[in-house]
């Protein structure tokens, strides 16, 4: 079962967390019950009948009769919230049909889905009609980069300190644009740079540094054909383009659930993570979404590990990956995983952007100090920590003035913590709900 860390993280918003921390006692629930699969019961509500609440320990999956449309509802935190603080309140061992039958609609779909995979997998592919569509997809994508070349160089004629290159709203109007012209990835570093770089506090010396990443991709996107196959594949990648599954390189490893950030944009809900092998020693992205107002499904939590199979999107430094199914997430102790010291971390990220000038930040998963701001690794050395002040003074409340395990990111000038180590628990520091 989850930790209550955890399980907050998986709520939709504070109000359902409020109530279902609410709902965490034997008082409120007509019956409960559970085994290593399920776990249920029986929520007493305004209703004439209580309400029937499930969740699923493999990916913790929910599923209840009350009317709510948020996921999960109160009730299933509730649930889980329960199990984790009061598991004697669970006294029921046999399945009622309610629960069985979910589960057994639940395999029949996944059953199906496997189907339908397969059935597309060996379709026969109209050849003409693909022709066509990649036509007129790299037609539009060509006209979307012929039009942020043009942007980029009448903002850098006036200059970067001009009001046009640090609007906003300009930088917004030219990612709508870029999705038009179907290249989500130019659309992406649009708002990087709207979102990220013009709030930024050196931002004089980012947007610079921005524009001449973006910059160099436009260029090697207009000359493509004559790359190499590996960098024609990062510059797809770095377009938008999906790429070819057959491509993906599998790699099976014990991966910990180090940090995630969930953010909403445009009705769409994308939730970040990233995973760390332990035995593979490599890092990987995981993306998941979903349309608002849905949430994302995250079948592993923060703080766990999960033995699973990912398929690494090809590129120059591969870090995207796809999972190969769900796995089971087990929670275990994190405190001997560790990815390396910070002089390790420079080392990687040179070697990384040596081989892709298109990565902007690289994980890390090691036990640090907080030393005013900057953090300091066990063997003394030191970087700039970036943090707003809340933020700060929880990381060092929590530390203690000992170095523990963090999780998070370097960017080239400063070090952003996403999580970190209490003990036992694995506490989640960004955004786990839009």
């Amino acid at each position: 079962m989850l930790t209550p860390d955890q399980i907050t993280a998986l709520a939709p918003d504070a109000a359902s967390l409020k109530a279902g921390r609410g709902l965490a006692t034997g008082r409120k629930w007509e019956s409960a019950g559970g085994d290593d699969e399920v776990v249920w019961g029986l929520a007493m509500g305004s209703g004439k009948e209580p309400y029937q609440t499930r969740v699923s320990l493999a990916d913790f999956a929910t599923k209840c009769s009350c009317p709510s449309r948020k996921f999960p509802c109160k009730h299933a935190l509730g649930l889980m919230f329960l199990a984790t603080g009061e598991p004697s309140s669970l006294v029921q061992k046999e399945r009622p049909p309610w629960v069985a039958e979910w589960l057994d609609s639940r395999t029949t779909r996944q059953e199906k889905a496997a189907v339908r995979a397969e059935e597309k997998a060996t379709k026969p592919v109209d050849e003409k009609a693909a022709e066509k569509r990649r036509v007129q997809r790299e037609g539009r994508v060509g006209d979307g980069i012929a039009l942020l070349q043009q942007a980029i160089l009448d903002l850098t004629r006036e200059g970067l300190a001009s009001g046009a290159a640090r609007d906003a709203a300009a930088w917004e109007n030219l990612a709508r644009r870029m999705i038009d012209a179907q290249a989500p990835g130019l659309a992406g570093a649009a708002r990087h740079v709207a979102d990220t770089v013009l709030r930024d506090a050196e931002v004089d010396e980012e947007l610079p540094l921005e524009l001449g990443r973006l910059y160099l991709l436009l260029h090697a996107a207009g000359n493509r054909e004559s790359l190499d196959e590996a960098t024609r594949v990062e510059i797809d990648a770095q377009l938008g383009s999906r790429g070819d599954e057959a491509t993906r390189l599998p790699v099976e490893d014990e991966w910990f659930v180090a940090a995630r950030r969930v953010e909403e944009r445009d009705r769409l809900i994308t939730s970040a993570s990233w995973l760390f092998g332990k035995k593979s020693r490599r890092w990987a992205r995981v993306l998941r979404f979903a349309p608002v107002p849905q949430t994302v499904s995250e079948p592993w939590p923060v703080g766990s590990t999960v033995k699973a199979v990912l398929q690494f999107h090809p590129g120059l430094f591969p870090l995207r990956a796809t999972p190969d199914g769900d796995g089971f997430a087990a929670l275990e102790p994190v405190a001997d995983t560790s990815d390396a010291e910070l002089e390790e971390l420079l080392d990687r990220f040179a070697a990384a952007l040596a081989a892709s000038p298109f990565i902007r930040a690289m994980p890390f998963l090691m036990k640090l100090r907080p030393q005013g701001r900057v953090l300091a690794d066990e063997a003394g050395r030191a970087l700039p920590w970036q943090a707003a002040d809340d933020l700060a003074l929880r990381v060092e409340c929590i530390a203690g003035g000992r170095a523990v395990l963090m999780a998070g990111e370097w960017d080239g000038r400063h070090l952003r913590v996403s999580s970190i180590s209490d003990g036992a628990a694995w506490i989640p520091l960004t955004p786990q709900q839009p």
